[in-house]
């Protein structure tokens, strides 16, 4: 369920020593280039433009035809990563939701029709999204999902962001977090290449700030209580332990489990971390 993001690496096992210098240069001058893409791309949207049908959109890479999300509405649920490899905007959605979930709710508006609108900070004009929602041919939904549920506000967000930004599913699966927390936040955050000690993550986190943690290719090198970290992948940072160094995150993909890491497993398995201004 990893992302396929050309992140940069970190130390690998005993004895095999990765050069971070370079691929964290990359690493900054690629994200610099790719927000610059993406921003012309948006600005190119008719400004006239005050909705966007969603018809068209194709059901994905995974999917094979729409069905209808006829299930709750839990704002409390959190979103968790389906069946692409679009944790660069789950793990948004999930640090964002974990720090302020009502700004999420914010973005969304029930319309009578059943459709929502939905307005993206960082995407310009509102988008109308319907909960026809992408199925395997067994009928199940293979994306964004509600923890525990359909896929509720978190399908309906995920869609929004597919239609309007990425231009199809398919094409979710390419981002870094920085620009997903963009989206939903309307706002550039921090992106760091030197990991934060405990201390002030729990800083951060005291503040209200949303955080992501991201991985590189050879991540899988290391292991954690959870097994190997999937590679070039992104987590949320929800907390630590100043005393002991541990870092708490939660996985995209299963965010109902917490992954408790020491700061030497911290930074050996990641390459960045993403921290937005407080969000409360």
């Amino acid at each position: 369920m990893s992302t396929p993001v050309p992140e940069a690496a970190a130390h690998g096992q005993r004895g095999a020593r990765v050069r971070l210098r370079t691929w964290r240069r990359s690493l900054t001058a690629l994200a610099s280039l790719l927000g610059r893409i993406r921003v012309t791309s948006s600005s190119l949207a008719s400004p006239g433009s005050e909705t966007t049908s969603s018809e068209g959109l194709a059901p994905g890479p995974h999917a094979v035809r729409f069905a209808q999300d006829r299930g709750p509405w839990r704002p409390s649920a959190r979103p968790r990563q389906g069946r692409l490899g679009d944790c660069w905007v789950m793990a948004g959605m999930l640090a964002v939701h974990e720090t302020a979930p009502e700004r999420l709710q914010a973005l969304m508006t029930r319309e009578q029709d059943g459709s929502v609108t939905v307005r993206l900070p960082g995407a310009g004009h509102p988008v109308r999204v319907d909960r026809m929602m992408p199925v395997d041919a067994a009928g199940m939904f293979v994306y964004g999902p509600q923890d525990g549920g359909g896929p509720g506000w978190a399908g309906v967000l995920e869609k929004a962001i597919a239609l309007q930004v990425a231009g199809g599913y398919r094409f979710l699966q390419r981002g870094f977090g920085r620009f997903g927390l963009e989206l939903l936040l309307g706002e550039w955050g921090r992106m760091l290449l030197a990991m934060p000690p405990a201390g002030q993550i729990e800083a951060w986190r005291a503040e209200h700030r949303a955080i992501l943690a991201s991985t590189h290719p050879l991540s899988r090198r290391v292991r954690t209580a959870h097994g190997p970290l999937p590679p070039n992948h992104v987590f949320a940072v929800v907390g630590a332990e100043p005393v002991s160094g541990h870092i708490l995150l939660r996985n995209p993909v299963n965010p109902g489990r917490v992954l408790r890491v020491d700061a030497r497993t911290f930074r050996r398995g990641f390459i960045s971390v993403d921290v937005t201004r407080p969000l409360r």
